[in-house]
């Protein structure tokens, strides 16, 4: 049957109607285009050359690396979004060696595009406690301790070997090389070193009697010849506090045949006495001076370490005075510190009361400051010094040596006692529990924005 021509006109012209109704309202009525959708954008800093750092947006993620330093990528999500749509930023997997954080715009609504986005990377230089609590407790800015660091992100951490949470080691036979993926070693070769991949010291995987030299002193072993003692500072960090029972490290990676022997370091305690520092491992990785005929043990170390005290002084620290609020750089160790004018005492749970108005107030011109992990707290030791064993642009911001020889709170709590915490006390630097129900003083510490080496 056919259709009439004059049918056929009249709904030519009404589809033409529809189409230039529809073109009218897509330019907006002649009047200016429809918006573009919105657009996620803002900029990374720091992160390292030749890594990845993988974000995600509403559960997409998308990659970015860098060719060098001064080259960093620009932050452009490429998904498409639509206006009105709510979003969130995470990390999925953080770079080797380093820890990554959204700080500005993490969440919101694209009413308009979003182009102030702030990523900061920060190389990690130390060790985590191996403290890792619940979930809630991650989220709690007092948490004890696991609320930030490398052990809460371990979930996160692109890892050059293995370890638990935070640490990273690898296994290293008795040539050098790496053992394989089925944890053998080539030919007659053995397991008999560990690297740590955050500091890059390289370790004895066993402990011996301490005899006064090293084992292997001029021939190479595990690829290393200059065996020495460790410092405090380096036997500290492979301590694994977050353990309820000894030995205190990472028992996968080392080997500790007698743990309640203390583990000598290579440096004196500044009391006069002439005694050797030594670490606990049998009771949390405790730290203090041997005490005179104490067997000992030794855990020998080779390589170096920015964990090492400075030895003669150029110091790592620089001052600025933030209305009498000194805030300390720690170019080290990729840490800031704030030492508050007004010096306060309080027990472990009052502490956050002084935080929350510390943060509150953006004090030193930032308000994520937190409460130090014991490893963390440990790095403002210096124990080349004693009344206080600091280093002296440390000391100086905090008053004098009277307000600095005390003991100060940390962030980590004693596992295996919940009613007590660990302090260091810096009239010589030693690291130990006490109840959280007794004062202490306070200092803060955040995460230093990015070092970014031109």
């Amino acid at each position: 049957m056919r259709m009439k021509q004059s049918t056929l006109s009249r709904a030519a012209v009404a589809l033409g109607t529809i189409l230039l109704l529809g073109a009218l309202l897509g330019c907006g009525g002649g009047g200016g285009g429809v918006s573009p959708p919105p657009t996620l954008s803002g900029e990374i800093k720091g992160l390292a050359p030749g890594v990845k750092l993988i974000l995600s947006v509403n559960g997409q993620a998308q990659e970015f690396s860098t060719p060098q330093y001064a080259q960093q990528p620009a932050l452009n999500f490429t998904r498409s979004f639509f206006s009105g749509e709510t979003y969130a930023i995470d990390v999925v997997k953080h770079p080797a060696g380093q820890i990554c954080a959204v700080l500005r715009a993490r969440t919101g609504v694209l009413t308009t595009s979003v182009s102030n986005v702030l990523v900061e990377c920060h190389t990690t230089r130390l060790n985590d406690t191996g403290i890792r609590g619940s979930t809630a407790q991650q989220t709690s800015a007092w948490a004890p301790d696991s609320s930030g660091g490398r052990d809460a992100e371990a979930d996160r951490l692109t890892k050059v070997g293995s370890g638990a949470f935070g640490f990273d080691y690898s296994k290293v036979c008795s040539s050098g090389v790496l053992v394989d993926s089925a944890g053998q070693c080539p030919g007659t070769q053995t397991w008999d070193c560990v690297r740590d991949n955050v500091t890059g010291l390289m370790w004895r995987r066993v402990d011996v009697p301490y005899a006064g030299a090293p084992p292997v002193a001029t021939e190479p072993f595990c690829g290393d010849q200059n065996w020495r003692l460790p410092t405090v500072h380096e036997l500290l960090s492979i301590v694994h506090a977050g353990k309820d029972a000894s030995p205190y490290l990472d028992t996968d990676f080392f080997t500790a045949t007698q743990p309640a022997t203390p583990f000598l370091t290579s440096e004196t305690y500044r009391d006069g006495a002439g005694a050797p520092w030594a670490v606990d491992f049998n009771n949390g990785g405790a730290a203090s001076k041997l005490v005179v005929g104490s067997a000992s043990r030794a855990r020998w170390v080779s390589g170096t370490s920015d964990l090492n005290d400075p030895e003669p002084i150029p110091s790592a620290y620089s001052t600025t005075d933030a209305n009498a609020n000194y805030v300390i750089v720690d170019t080290q160790r990729e840490l800031m510190w704030l030492v508050p004018k007004a010096l306060v005492q309080s027990d472990w749970a009052g502490a956050q009361t002084e935080l929350s108005s510390v943060n509150g107030a953006s004090l030193g011109g930032y308000g994520d400051w937190r409460v130090p992990n014991r490893s963390e707290l440990d790095a403002l030791a210096n124990r080349n010094f004693k009344t206080p064993a600091m280093d002296p642009k440390v000391r100086d911001a905090i008053a004098n040596a009277d307000a600095a020889s005390v003991v100060y709170w940390s962030s980590s709590p004693w596992v295996r006692d919940t009613g007590r915490a660990w302090v260091v006390d810096f009239a010589y630097g030693d690291i130990s529990t006490k109840s959280k129900t007794e004062s202490a003083r306070l200092i803060f510490v955040r995460n230093r924005a990015f070092n970014a080496p031109q």
